[in-house]
């Protein structure tokens, strides 16, 4: 069960703090508060004379000991030491957060603890994809210019995170007698998303994520049938967005009009036997017209193409797009961000590691031989003997297959790629909202090598990709440089595929 409520904080600022308390302790606190928590900049710390009357603030720290090595903060500003993408959802905190209850929050998806709470009572709370145990009892907190009369601690374990995690928060408060305040802290959702394809495999789960999102105030779902009962079904569930179904070309532009983003996961899925030429001559078609379509009703929107074979597909949208004067290479994406869930997930596994602390970067295309997980650059460092990155490597490579030989012929992968996708989208999403720091592996128009378009960690922001970030390929090992030589023919070859599709389609239509 999905419960989602309103976490109701009573506080009241003290009047000239003697220390600023916006200043965390460790360089993970700086991360944290620069990651979108706040729609905009903290305020500045009041100084001894001035008083603190604008805003009462929730601090929120964790008990967790360790520490995730991570670049200094006055490196993060330059392209070669990014900070490790966000998590899409509530990263391990280890230091002082400091939110302002009265503004809205950019809240991670789905996982903010929400509750309605009376600090004299002891209660259970419910989250989207968490349980958590919820006391209240008074204590003094030792943080100076700041009184408190109770604290909250709780343990949160989410499936979200691929394993448990463990939080604690402590909420600080102070408050008059019989003159109690409330502060409400509400997501602010103002970006539209539309998913085509949505009553598929991917695209029911996919729409589900994206509706629990607190960054959406519209999810318009297209499909050519069955999209209306998605809707519906949807529509039940009370998190912010409006849910809105448009079935059948007819409605396709009035489907896009004025959306934020796209995301495309339409066409057939793989099955056992199905080779990719099977698949691309299916699929190309169909992205063809979407994108058409994009082109058409809302050329400015971020793109994001899941439909198979994305090494094919996306040069077939970039062309599309070209014919009809309004390619943006900056925001046309190949979702390939479940390979780097896949090698996060596998490498975790491998070396007993927490999955909250792990990055992996994977390079390349999103298909085969061409995924290359760099794991000479997972985020713990870590080591491997030969056999390990070999088998690794294989796995992170075949993982589709293996998912598809599982299921026997019903279904490929469609959870794992529907959180996937709905991580780049939340990405997005935040990036459009102007967080400074979004970055994710994606396959793009690319100069990192002489390929056109190249899978890689790149840096987001409003306007699409901000820069490529180069740094990853250099110091490979070996092994991961002889294999980047061994995928790039068959990424030319699927990259030419599919420009000389667009050109076929494009030849066709003139000779009409």
């Amino acid at each position: 069960m999905f419960i989602i409520r309103t976490l109701m904080l009573e506080m009241t600022p003290i009047v000239r703090p003697k220390t600023c308390p916006m200043k965390p302790t460790r360089g993970i606190g700086q991360w944290l508060v620069a990651h979108s928590f706040l729609p905009t900049p903290p305020p500045p710390c009041p100084s001894a004379k001035a008083s603190a009357a604008a805003l009462p603030y929730l601090v929120v720290t964790a008990g967790a000991a360790t520490s995730i090595p991570r670049p200094p903060p006055s490196s993060w500003g330059r392209a070669s030491t990014p900070p490790p993408p966000p998590f899409p959802f509530f990263p391990g905190l280890r230091d002082i957060l400091l939110l302002p209850p009265p503004r809205p929050s950019l809240w991670p998806l789905g996982l903010l603890p929400s509750f309605e709470l009376d600090m004299a009572s002891s209660a259970t709370i419910s989250s989207v994809g968490a349980q958590a145990a919820l006391v209240s009892k008074p204590r003094n907190h030792g943080i100076s210019g700041l009184k408190a009369s109770s604290s909250i601690s709780f343990e949160l374990g989410s499936s979200f995170l691929g394993k448990t995690g463990s939080l604690r928060e402590s909420v600080t408060t102070r408050v008059a007698p019989k003159a109690k305040s409330a502060a409400r802290i509400l997501p602010e959702a103002s970006y539209k998303v539309a998913v085509l394809g949505a009553a598929g495999g991917i695209g029911q789960p996919l729409g589900l994520l994206i509706k629990m999102s607190p960054l959406v105030s519209e999810l318009r779902l297209y499909d050519i049938a069955n999209v209306k009962g998605v809707a519906a079904d949807l529509s039940h569930c009370n998190t912010p967005s409006q849910v809105m179904d448009f079935t059948g070309p007819a409605e396709l532009a009035s489907c896009l009009k004025g959306v934020d983003v796209v995301v495309i996961p339409a066409g057939v899925p793989r099955k056992p036997g199905m080779t990719r030429d099977d698949l691309f001559n299916i699929n190309a078609g169909i992205v063809k017209s979407l994108i058409e379509a994009v082109a058409d009703n809302c050329p400015e929107a971020f793109i994001h193409i899941i439909s198979n074979p994305v090494n094919s597909t996306v040069p077939i949208a970039a062309e599309i797009l070209k014919q009809k004067g309004v390619y943006n290479p900056k925001k046309l994406f190949g979702v390939s961000t479940l390979d780097v869930v896949r090698a996060n997930t596998f490498v975790a596994q491998k070396k007993g590691l927490k999955l909250i602390d792990v990055d992996v970067p994977v390079v390349g295309g999103h298909a085969g031989i061409t995924i290359l997980p760099l794991l000479s650059k997972t985020r713990p460092s870590v080591t491997f003997t030969d056999e390990e990155t070999e088998q690794l490597t294989k796995r992170i490579q075949n993982a589709g297959t293996e998912v598809v030989e599982a299921k026997a012929g019903a279904g490929s992968a469609t959870l794992s790629m529907a959180y996937a996708a709905a991580r780049f989208v939340e990405s997005s999403l935040r990036a459009l909202a102007g967080d400074p720091d979004v970055y994710e592996c994606t396959y793009v128009q690319s100069e990192l090598t002489e390929l056109p378009f190249f899978a890689s960690r790149v840096k987001l922001g409003k306007n699409g990709v901000e820069s490529i970030i180069s740094s990853d390929l250099e110091g490979i090992t070996e092994y991961e440089a002889s294999a980047l030589e061994a995928l790039k023919p068959e990424l030319k070859a699927s990259i030419e595929k599919g420009i000389e599709f667009a050109h076929k389609q494009q030849g066709a239509a003139a000779s009409v």
